[in-house]
């Protein structure tokens, strides 16, 4: 009876942190379906493509900042939730380490900034973009994801958001405009970041603590190799838009940009899914390796059902989509049946991404550090070899066999995990 009330509690609290967390996510979501039309509408598709091309850069510098923090460190936080002493402690190392790190993304980026002309030429845009990546250092979401308080992480990501759109859409009003457009999110996150860790230090009465230098070594030692896999993960997937820009041009970059932006929408939420369960599920394998394989199905099911759907529709309504994005008649012609053929990508990644999930849960890094230098390299290869002929149809059907190849390399990694460890 008393196990059956605590069962009840658990799911219910499970759903109403699910609602939450979903709720707050929504707004990651919906802000750049809010600010791209206005972009494309005032700056035009070119500075669009500038302005996305600033923003990958950011995303590369910040898998360097955040070295793989988002996974192994929400594990780590997960499974010690209950030991305040080695949560201050994780904390504290983590902070100091990213700021270690953004050291050394800040002078990459300057390097990469002044020494390419495809960049230089609009440095004053990725300069002031370089906000968002120290933005990343304090942010605090991998750690309340870890001891699941899902409503501050609603409470951080939609004020965050909520600030972003609206100076996005009093302050964005000439085309000359689109330089602020990256500085305005790096501020919202950066704001309501420092929000987020003066809670966290105030509700677990942590101090700050400066910790020893062979920590912050060691850290940066052990999980090198799997950084260099994140970073290769995060070269496959802005290598397109690079490519694009460098080979054809701005105006074609925002085109691709555009197609990319559902990818990315399908990306993100998906992402935003398997981070709610991804404590649940490390916890359920490591207690129980079959119940937890069953926990992770069950939710994947689900994920490729619902992407399913939002592509069937997103299908059926191709052109009110692209016309959404303020994009020309002559736009909508040229990229109107390659907008379908890229659904294909996120109807791939709904499974490819729980997969790449389990990797991580069954402590499959080597196998997986392999698999995406493998992958992106051959990416990598095919862009170059036919972007000349095929322009963006090159870059659509590359993501879509490195969605495959992902797929058959994961389920076979995973799959022989799981019988040996059912097995034991």
């Amino acid at each position: 009876m008393i196990e059956n009330k605590f069962t009840s509690f658990f799911l219910n609290k499970k759903k109403t942190n699910f609602f939450i967390y979903g709720f707050g996510q929504v707004f990651n979501l919906i802000s750049p379906l809010l600010v791209v039309p206005k972009i494309v509408f005032v700056c035009g598709v070119s500075a669009f493509g500038k302005v996305s091309l600033s923003f990958s850069l950011c995303l590369f510098l910040i898998l360097i900042v955040d070295y793989a923090f988002d996974i192994k460190g929400t594990k780590e936080v997960s499974e010690n939730r209950y030991n305040a002493h080695k949560l201050q402690e994780i904390l504290n190392t983590t902070i100091f380490t990213k700021i270690v790190l953004f050291i050394l993304a800040f002078i990459l980026a300057i390097l990469v900034i002044f020494f390419f002309k495809l960049f230089y030429q609009e440095k004053n845009l990725f300069l002031m973009s370089l906000v968002i990546v120290f933005a990343q250092v304090f942010n605090p979401v991998w750690f309340l994801q870890g001891v699941e308080n899902f409503k501050l992480i609603t409470i951080l990501n939609i004020g965050s958001k909520l600030l972003y759109v609206l100076l996005v859409y009093l302050l964005i009003n000439t085309k000359d405009d689109y330089l602020f457009i990256n500085l305005f999110l790096g501020l919202s996150s950066l704001f309501f970041n420092a929000i987020g860790l003066l809670i966290i230090k105030k509700k677990y009465v942590f101090k700050i603590v400066f910790p020893k230098y062979n920590v912050v070594k060691n850290i940066i030692k052990k999980d090198f190799s799997f950084c260099i896999s994140q970073l290769s993960l995060s070269i496959r997937q802005l290598s397109p838009l690079v490519l694009t820009s460098y080979f054809l041009g701005f105006s074609l970059a925002g085109q691709y940009k555009v197609l990319e932006q559902v990818i990315s929408l399908c990306r993100t939420f998906i992402q935003v899914f398997l981070k709610f369960f991804y404590p649940s599920v490390c916890l359920k394998y490591k207690n129980n390796k079959k119940e937890g394989i069953h926990y992770w199905k069950k939710y994947t099911i689900f994920i490729v059902f619902i992407i399913f759907s939002i592509i069937s529709t997103i299908y059926c309504f191709s052109n009110a989509t692209l016309q959404f994005f303020h994009l020309t008649s002559q736009d909508i012609n040229s990229i109107s049946s390659l907008f379908k053929v890229s659904l294909i990508v996120s109807l791939l990644m709904s499974i490819s991404l729980p997969l790449e999930q389990l990797m991580f849960v069954q402590e499959k890094h080597i196998k997986y550090v392999r698999t995406t230098i493998l992958i992106t390299l051959t990416n990598l290869i095919i862009i170059l070899l036919f972007i000349h002929s095929f322009q963006l149809k090159a870059i659509i059907f590359s993501l879509i066999f490195a969605e495959l190849l992902f797929i058959f390399f994961y389920y076979i990694f995973t799959k022989k995990g799981a019988i040996n460890n059912i097995k034991k």
